[in-house]
């Protein structure tokens, strides 16, 4: 197992706030709808009796004795008159409605006017808002001559009873609300959203590699379910990090160990060589090759661990990048034409990588270049290109090397960069120890570079390289 040996491809980063965002929306929203059903179910479509101490009962009863005397003493006309007057510069109507609920003057009043007037009490004032905010008032009394009337006037100014109903309801109350619900719906937003943005912050690191990443001690303190969830989590990471750390000392504890016994083999081997048959020489040939792949192997295992843990190769400098590759592709070149087959290059321009690890480049390469000659079939051609990017705000240096080989399933073209991981199958041969492109991957991330495989069509691999560059060699 190998954490880092992973290819991760990550999202574009989400804004941080937006699940901040999201939920203090919707408390506030949904109080503010709460707010706004009770206040209009209030204020709007309920009934208002005033009180009977009030002025404005008061004011009423004496209107009402007057409309009374005016329709008594001198008929509809004499109301009519009266009503005028009275909704004179008013955009209102004046109704006296008798004991059956019946318009004096037989004007036709809507069924709101006439159910409030039925659920009017005697000597009492009610008002109603109804839709489009138009205003019903109502007063039933008992005139002088001991008949029942119920005087009712009907608004129809939209702003003012509006306003009106917003004043009755007290707009510092109603502002007050909004501050608290506004506080409250913060407060519970960044109670839930901050914790869950260390945990997802801590998992990004993780996932880059630094397994040091634990979430802030102050999540854990919380004593609910996102705190459960970050120990989980920190107990996850420290595992995983036991787990590799062991792996790595294992490997190269194992490896150190190798190295002098067989260093001996090779030494003992040279010497049994000298007073040996014929038959016995042939033995210890076979034997020395054995070693030295064992000894290869093991050089491998050393090589990966020290990238693994970040350890360069060998000294930073300035390198001559086009030039490494160059020396790379002869080399395997050289190696291919044994086999039938060729590698060719094709560059654009020399660029030079500043502080760069001239030792993991070239095994990254070799890797990669010889891993191409493997599988390419007999009869074919690896290409290599090298080019350079000056479009991108920071300049790059692609490296992509195509094969002609029988390529990788789908499901494995992330696997394929594991230590250890083998592909078997038609076309395939026992070779390899799945360790060259492990070790290419490591050596590309150590220079924030990125390595990506992908199939070509009708068949072959394809394995892209991606490099920042500091600026070109001279000619």
């Amino acid at each position: 197992m190998n954490f880092k040996s992973k290819v991760f491809r990550f999202r574009d980063r989400v804004p941080v706030h937006r699940l901040f965002l999201k939920i203090f929306s919707w408390f506030w929203v949904t109080a503010l709808v709460i707010i706004g059903i009770l206040f209009v179910g209030r204020r709007v479509m309920d009934l208002r009796p005033i009180d009977s101490s009030s002025m404005y009962t008061s004011v009423a009863s004496l209107v009402a004795a007057e409309a009374a005397h005016a329709y008594e003493s001198g008929g509809p006309m004499e109301f009519a008159h009266f009503a005028n007057r009275l909704a004179a510069g008013h955009k209102a109507q004046v109704f006296l409605l008798d004991e059956f609920n019946k318009d004096v003057l037989s004007q036709a009043i809507s069924n709101d006017a006439l159910r409030l007037a039925s659920q009017t009490g005697k000597d009492q004032l009610v008002t109603k808002y109804v839709p489009l905010f138009e205003r019903i008032a109502a007063y039933k009394f008992v005139s002088r001559s001991g008949r029942p009337y119920t005087l009712v006037i009907y608004e129809h100014s939209l702003g003012l009873n509006l306003t009106g109903a917003l004043l009755s309801a007290g707009i510092p109350f109603l502002l007050g609300l909004l501050f608290v619900v506004t506080v409250l719906c913060f407060w519970l937003a960044y109670h839930i959203a901050t914790p869950i943005h260390s945990i997802q912050s801590a998992a990004r690191r993780v996932a880059q590699g630094d397994l040091s990443a634990r979430v802030p001690h102050a999540v854990s303190l919380r004593r609910d379910e996102l705190a459960a969830l970050a120990m989980d989590f920190d107990s996850m990471v420290e595992r995983i990090e036991t787990l590799i750390r062991t792996q790595r000392n294992l490997l190269t504890s194992v490896s150190h160990e190798l190295r002098s016994p067989l260093t001996r083999l090779n030494v003992s081997l040279a010497m049994m060589r000298k007073h040996a048959s014929q038959e016995a020489c042939d033995i210890c040939e076979r034997m020395e090759r054995d070693v030295a792949r064992i000894d290869a192997r093991i050089g491998q295992l050393l090589t990966l661990s020290r990238l693994e843990a970040g350890l360069p190769l060998g000294k930073r400098e300035n390198v001559n990048f086009t030039l490494l590759v160059e020396e790379v592709v002869a080399d395997g070149n050289f190696e291919a034409q044994s086999l039938g087959k060729s590698v060719s290059l094709k560059s654009s321009s020399d660029v030079v990588l500043e502080t760069a690890d001239s030792l993991a480049l070239r095994s990254a390469c070799e890797n990669i270049v010889r891993n191409a000659i493997r599988f390419t079939r007999p009869g074919t051609e690896v290409n290599v290109a090298l080019d350079v990017d000056n479009t991108a705000s920071s300049r790059q240096v692609f490296l992509t090397v195509r094969d002609q080989g029988p390529g990788v399933p789908k499901d494995a073209l992330q696997n394929i960069f594991s230590p250890f991981f083998r592909i078997n199958g038609p076309g395939r041969r026992e070779e390899g120890n799945g360790l060259g492109l492990a070790i290419a991957l490591e050596a590309i991330r150590l220079h924030h570079g990125s390595i990506t495989a992908s199939n070509l069509n009708p068949e072959g691999l394809e394995i892209s390289v991606r490099l920042p560059v500091s600026g070109p060699a001279a000619a």
